[in-house]
């Protein structure tokens, strides 16, 4: 796998010698080799340091992981008069010529969290010690989870064990070629290396690293996913976390509060400066929009006047010719920027109550569910009022919270699969605020539960350097 060889040649290639706070700098191998380099505690602080910068590459929180997963699916629309950019995954006209390339950053991430544990041997027992292999366990068994839930089924659908999974990378042999174990084995791993990255992390590691609070709250998301019920409730009930308030809600989407916020990638607006809203619209100095993708009037009009989301996840905004979107705002920027310039929240508290009340439903606790989901309804409505949904009611109520909830966060298109549900969008709803504009082409308008285009093609490319790694069915 190309891909993957290039990020392991690359893990050797780039070392640390230097450090600042917000940021890893690193020189090639012929300077300083591997073996001279983790020798002391400082030197795994800021091998440690740069795992993290990986996750903010532009195939995955930087970017894509982000947004394809709603513009694949019917949370949004696309904007006539924007660039068009993801239209071929919008229609779901993706193949392994033109494919999502995730492959990469999330190898990264592996690799620099092996390069870590490769070496740890260097440091003398203890609680720093066990923290530096609880972190990097942790990230790689989130890169892996990131990319099996692409490429691969999801536990809960039908027949997903027996089918493939995603290599699971645990050397630093630059030459490795695995071939792709099934989907059980994938997350067998996953969930394996959060349990024991739970025991050894430590409970606070300072601002965007991981901690024992979120090792538990990744654990409620990746229990949910196989299935395991009780286990995603145990890790739910582990995470102390309050959930953002009603009057938070908008701070948390500007970057002026961490409220709810449980685990995020810390960027530095002028350092590194990532346009992570770009993916939906731009803005020209006039405070209007040029829209790629905007809220599809269906949903838009499932958000309440009374739900604190509405003001914070969309705003009412004109082109330069005066044609008003219900745009995409949750991405837009920090306070006073409106360069989509803001920190990717990977969990938050809100989704851990969702997964707890989903998993109590499935267990067949629905007074448990309904509470759980509850502690979620009374932070988002001003005229919230105890829910009374039973059987169907119930689970339908947690599902349209989870999406109203979630929208832009990069779930819509993994939580349909796991529901085994389909794509059903709107034929007659067009882009501009009162659904009138172009609607979606009647050949994009349907997706059935189960298609084979919920999993994405391993790109061509990797395929041609390693012509035994199994593509996903459907797509040869």
């Amino acid at each position: 796998m190309k891909i993957i060889f290039k990020t392991l040649l690359f893990a050797f290639g780039l070392l640390l010698v230097q450090s600042c706070d917000d940021e890893l700098v690193q020189k090639s191998n012929d300077s300083l080799s591997p073996s001279d380099y983790y020798t002391n505690s400082s030197e795994f602080e800021f091998a440690t340091r740069g795992i993290y910068s990986a996750f903010l590459g532009g195939s995955y929180y930087g970017g894509s992981l982000l947004s394809l997963p709603d513009i694949m699916t019917d949370n949004v629309i696309l904007a006539q008069r924007g660039r068009r950019s993801n239209q071929s995954f919008h229609e779901w006209r993706h193949s392994p010529n033109l494919s999502w390339g995730m492959l990469y950053s999330p190898y990264i991430v592996t690799n620099r969290a092996n390069l870590v544990l490769n070496n740890i041997g260097n440091l003398e027992d203890g609680a720093e010690k066990n923290n530096f292999i609880g972190e990097a366990r942790a990230a790689r068994a989130l890169a892996l989870f990131d990319m099996v839930r692409v490429y691969s089924k999801i536990p809960t659908q039908n027949g997903a064990d027996t089918s493939l999974g995603l290599p699971i990378i645990t050397g630093i042999d630059p030459n490795v070629r695995n071939l792709r174990p099934n989907v059980a084995d994938s997350y067998e791993f996953i969930k394996n290396e959060l349990v024991d990255a739970k025991a050894l992390i430590n409970e606070d590691n300072g601002v965007a690293r991981l901690n024992k609070e979120v090792v538990s709250a990744l654990l409620s998301r990746v229990y949910l996913y196989m299935g395991e019920y009780q286990n995603a409730v145990d890790a739910a009930n582990d995470v102390t976390t309050p959930i953002s308030t009603f009057s938070e809600v908008g701070q948390v989407w500007k970057d002026a509060s961490e409220a709810g916020v449980i685990f995020k990638i810390d960027q530095d607006r002028n350092l590194d400066g990532i346009s992570i809203g770009t993916e939906w619209s731009q803005s020209t100095a006039n405070n209007e929009v040029v829209p790629e993708y905007v809220v599809s009037f269906e949903l838009n009009n499932l958000y309440q006047n009374t739900d604190a989301r509405r003001n914070a996840y969309i705003a009412n905004l004109p082109d330069q010719d005066g044609m008003v979107y219900n745009a995409i705002f949750k991405m837009y920027g920090e306070t006073g920027q409106q360069n989509g310039v803001i920190d990717p929240k990977i969990i938050r508290s809100a989704e851990v109550a969702l997964n707890k009340a989903e998993a109590h439903y499935f267990l067949g606790q629905e007074a448990q569910a309904l509470a759980a989901l509850d502690e979620l309804r009374e932070n988002r409505y001003s005229d919230y009022t105890p829910g009374t949904e039973t059987g169907n009611d119930l689970i339908a109520a947690i599902q349209l919270e989870r999406r109203l909830e979630l929208f832009a966060e990069g779930h819509r298109l993994f939580d349909l699969k796991r529901w085994n549900l389909g794509v059903s969008r709107s034929a007659t709803d067009g882009e501009f605020i009162d659904g009138t504009g172009t609607p979606v082409p009647a050949n994009f308008l349907n997706l059935s539960a189960g298609s084979h285009l919920f999993q994405m093609p391993i790109p061509q490319s990797e395929i041609n350097v390693f012509p035994e790694f199994q593509q996903n069915p459907g797509y040869n």
